[in-house]
């Protein structure tokens, strides 16, 4: 039922959130001709708490949705390579090669496929809350929020964790072992030394199923933050800011001029799983709304962006049919198969970190090469240093 005293416009596809993968889902289906509005609470250019990594995979994405050259114009640091970090002093290095990651500030990274999204014939609707999905006859036809109502043939919630999608469906948020938690602020004053260029992550015994994340600066501004499973976050007795700051302390070396330049900023990530990503006749899911969160490095803009582009894809190539249900389960199966299955398989890994650094195992051939299968790395160098 519609709210009274509006006329609802109708279009093709609506997309609720106008990140990553909202922005992906839209672009993809205005490029194959469908009609598309996408919606969004904020206003462009806005912050976001993430870890701001974003892997060569997703750049190559980018790349391929038209916005390779913003991104290269974009704030940005270069990653060459990734490190693990143990608590004796254990080092597992990755180089990159020649294909590097970047971390990209939120800010600048939503804004520029935002823009991206224009240039793709998108309309854009900003600083509008969505709050509910209209559903008539057993089909999802549209939202309403604040002053706007708009009918659509077919829904994509990209509304990240929390999503709209879930309460239409009836599904319980993610919990426990299900679900991420991460706090993050920005700081200057971190101490690089040779790896300035590098992705750092700290493997530390009070971080279980988690570590604690230094990267590479932008622009004087290095992103620093802790992440853990929600189940171990809950057996402990600290808070998320508590554990950022035992983080830091345990490492005076790199620590110990950092100034923070704004808030720790805390956020929930819903961990992918054998589950196929929410969809029914009419609504399908992207990104943190389709709950893909890699669990072993809390990594999600890929998801997000490869979540959104199937989407957008699968939506626009539905239109003429008008079966609702064939293209979610379509969605289900392609989102799962290419997107959620392969992730939820580190779940494993997950456990097994944890056991290695309990038992300080991670120094033998066997762990290096479990670790390598589980960043995606080929060739590992074992070093050891004096702990910072």
């Amino acid at each position: 039922m519609l709210s009274s005293g509006f006329m609802p416009v109708r279009t093709d596809l609506l997309v609720i959130g106008a990140g990553p993968a909202g922005a992906a889902a839209g672009i993809a289906a205005a490029r194959a001709g469908a009609r598309v509005c996408v919606v969004d609470r904020a206003v462009f250019p806005r912050p976001k708490p993430c870890g701001d990594a974003l892997s060569n995979v997703a750049a190559a994405v980018i790349g391929e949705l038209g916005a390779g050259e913003r991104l290269e114009r974009a704030p940005r640091a270069v990653v060459r390579g990734a490190v693990a970090l143990f608590p004796d002093g254990t080092r597992l290095t990755r180089s990159y090669g020649a294909e590097p990651g970047y971390i990209v500030p939120r800010t600048a990274l939503d804004d520029l496929l935002r823009r991206e999204l224009e240039r793709a014939g998108a309309e854009i609707v900003e600083g509008v809350k969505v709050r509910r999905l209209l559903r008539e006859a057993g089909r999802f036809c549209g939202a309403e929020g604040d002053r706007f109502v708009r009918r659509a043939r077919v829904v994509i919630a990209a509304d990240g964790s929390g999503s709209l999608a879930w309460h239409a469906l009836g599904l319980a948020p993610p919990r426990e072992r299900h679900q991420g938690l991460a706090v993050t602020a920005y700081a200057s004053g971190v101490r690089y030394d040779a790896d300035a260029e590098w992705s750092a992550h700290y493997f530390e015994r009070f971080l279980p199923t988690g570590y604690g994340w230094v990267f590479p600066p932008v622009a004087g501004l290095s992103n620093v933050g802790v992440y853990l499973r929600s189940d171990r976050y809950h057996a402990k007795s600290a808070s998320l800011r508590e554990l950022f700051q035992r983080f830091v302390d345990a490492h005076p070396a790199r620590f110990s001029a950092m100034k923070l330049e704004g808030p720790l900023r805390t956020w929930a990530l819903p961990l992918a799983g054998m589950r196929p990503p929410p969809a029914a006749p009419g609504l399908l899911t992207a990104g943190d709304a389709a709950r893909l969160i890699d669990p072993l490095s809390g990594e999600g803009i890929w998801h997000a962006l490869a979540s959104g582009r199937i989407a957008g894809e699968l939506a626009a190539a539905s239109l003429g049919t008008g079966d609702g249900a064939a293209l979610a389960r379509r969605h289900r199966l392609r989102v799962a198969r290419e997107v959620g299955w392969p992730t939820a398989l580190r779940v494993g890994i997950t456990r097994a970190v944890e056991v290695v650094v309990t038992r300080g195992l991670y120094r033998s051939a066997a762990v290096r090469g479990l670790f390598g299968w589980g960043y995606r790395g080929r060739a590992f160098e074992l070093s050891k240093r004096t702990a910072s």
